[in-house]
């Protein structure tokens, strides 16, 4: 769940957030007021799907650069600023920083989840309200409309096919016939499909404010849309002053809700304009480039800008296999959990933008070698033809009747080449284990058994996971979920270790 959260479901929102603020944008600077109405009504429900959509499409383009690609980044840097380096990619700084703390994830997906419970139940007490006036009031069939004779407060209103009107206000007159065409046009045009579609996508995705403006703009569309309808033939002057009639009578003045800060004055305006000439055919074709860019920023497979210049290729090697059983407790063989662990280290590796390469992949003697000399040069000269940048071999200690160690623990080689390098990567892989379980922060040096380390031109450190004797080492390197924490602590220090050398 942590890693869905970080890896996929905030990179989406914000990437829904930055496309609603482009279609947004556009709507504000090229389409907002102008006379289309119906063409900017559809544009705004696109506007609302698009970007619910555009960041799932994936294109095969030449290599592009992205920098909306970066928003999931700078988001996680805002949860959580100062826990990760610039230079890690997002899934190095999900699984290595952000998931250290699994509480600040369970309140994260606690907090979201509560909001759209409160905001689906306003939205459903709303609907209620309208099934009560169903039941309240006995309809009349006006052809496709049900009318409903009411004295409700807020009435007269439409909603799908139904026309709540109020009593005091007589249909057959001059301003109660311009009302009643008003709200047939909503109904008639199924207004209220649109913003039942919005309230829902305002539900489920109330952290993007873009959403509650395009609600807001697309109200007062279908208000000029049904404006125009009903004034059509009629005194746009009477009309208008039938407007200012209904806020007066339907609403209390109130320093909060000032009479020109009511979407009244824009409708106004716009009764004026009902006749001007059609123009602006330049600012509607404007969105097909804008539609296309946003796809392209989003659709254009790339390497992460934060992720490293290029992949390393490290060679795990799981101990031991076939004949060679390890070190073995009961019905328990170290050749066993070597393999697990190394197997679930290839499964994750590609979040860390690591590629790993395995000296063997099933119980048998690395290469499918039948000595275990023969197999130890096989794991040498494996690492030196794949190029591989680090060599990191996995064991389970035995202390051989003596007594147990505890925790893990990292060896190197003196007589490799890298010596040095493979310090700092077992302090690094070290480093990265301890927040999961015990270490032994001293790094030993190997006197025997250290051919694969001698030999390996790259880096090269064996890491004990654990005494095959120790009961509590035992129990925690056979569980499963372990094995997967462990597995995403030695990526993390194989990063580490990777950023430390890209940036000397």
């Amino acid at each position: 769940m942590k890693e869905f959260l970080f890896t996929a479901a905030i990179p989406y929102l914000a990437k829904v957030l930055l496309a609603s603020a482009f279609f947004y944008g556009y709507y504000r600077l090229f389409l907002r007021d102008k006379v289309f109405h119906q063409y900017n009504r559809f544009y705004l429900l696109g506007a609302s799907v698009g970007p619910l959509l555009a960041p799932l499409v994936r294109l095969r383009l030449p290599a592009a650069v992205s920098l909306i690609d970066r928003a999931p980044v700078l988001v996680l840097h805002a949860i959580a600023p100062g826990s990760w380096s610039e230079g890690e990619g997002i899934a190095g700084a999900t699984n290595h920083s952000l998931t250290g703390h699994g509480s600040g994830a369970a309140i994260l997906i606690a907090v979201y989840g509560l909001t759209v419970l409160f905001a689906l139940l306003a939205f459903l007490r709303q609907l209620w309200y309208i099934r009560r006036l169903n039941g309240r009031y006995p309809p009349e069939k006006l052809g496709p409309v049900k009318l409903y004779m009411t004295r409700e407060p807020g009435t007269p209103f439409s909603f799908l096919n139904r026309l709540f009107w109020n009593e005091d206000i007589d249909m057959d007159s001059e301003r109660g016939r311009q009302i009643f065409l008003h709200e047939w046009w909503h109904i008639r045009q199924r207004h209220t499909l649109d913003l039942l579609w919005l309230r829902l996508t305002m539900v489920f995705f109330w952290i993007n404010p873009f959403f509650y403006l395009i609600y807001r703009e697309i109200r007062t569309i279908h208000e000029y849309l049904a404006d125009q309808f009903a004034v059509d033939g009629g005194d746009r002057y009477d009309y208008a002053e039938l407007l200012v009639w209904r806020t007066v009578s339907n609403r209390s003045l109130s320093l909060l809700h000032p009479f020109f800060q009511s979407s009244i004055k824009r409708r106004i305006t716009m009764l004026t304009r009902f006749h001007a000439s059609r123009p602006g055919y330049i600012s509607r074709m404007m969105v097909l480039p804008l539609t296309f860019l946003l796809l392209c920023a989003f659709a254009v497979r790339k390497p992460s800008l934060t992720s490293p210049p290029r992949l390393f290729t490290v060679v795990i090697d799981a101990g031991h296999g076939g004949p060679d059983n390890g070190a073995v407790s009961g019905d328990v063989k170290e050749k066993d959990l070597d393999l697990a662990l190394a197997l679930k280290v290839q499964q994750l590796a590609p979040k860390y933008h690591i590629h790993v390469v395995l000296t063997r992949k099933r119980d048998e003697l690395a290469g499918g070698k039948s000595s275990i000399h023969s197999s130890l040069e096989y794991r040498a000269a494996m690492a030196r033809d794949v190029k591989a940048d680090l060599f990191v071999s996995l064991h389970v200690n035995n202390s051989g009747g003596g007594t147990p160690t505890h925790g893990f623990v990292a060896f190197v080689s003196r007589d490799n080449a890298h010596y040095s390098q493979s310090t700092q990567l077992a302090s690094a892989l070290l480093d990265a284990v301890k927040r999961t379980y015990a270490t032994d922060e001293n790094i030993r040096q190997r006197e025997e058994g250290i051919y694969v380390l001698r030999e390996a031109q790259m880096p090269a450190v064996l890491l004990e996971c654990g005494s095959i004797d120790d009961p509590a080492d035992l129990a925690f390197i056979r569980d499963g979920q372990q094995q997967e924490k462990v597995a995403r602590d030695i990526l993390a220090g194989i990063q580490r270790y990777q950023e430390a050398q890209v940036g000397r």
